[in-house]
């Protein structure tokens, strides 16, 4: 669950860093922000969860 949180946490932060920088439109978050809603609904959530995790564990070589 920690890793979880500092992993959302860097990624709101990168989010925010590049629609302030102009990189990123406003529109394509709120997009990108329904489709993980969407894909939250219908059950596709867990793969990408378990995938981010094992890419994670791989890189800092670390057991859950």
């Amino acid at each position: 669950m920690g890793t979880a949180l500092v992993l959302t946490a860097v990624m709101a932060l990168v989010t925010f860093l590049l629609v302030r920088a102009g990189e990123l439109k406003t529109w394509h978050v709120l997009l990108v922000g329904i489709l993980g809603i969407y894909l939250d609904r219908i059950g596709w959530a867990d793969p990408v969860v378990y995938a981010v995790m094992w890419l994670v564990q791989g890189l800092t070589h670390t057991a859950p």
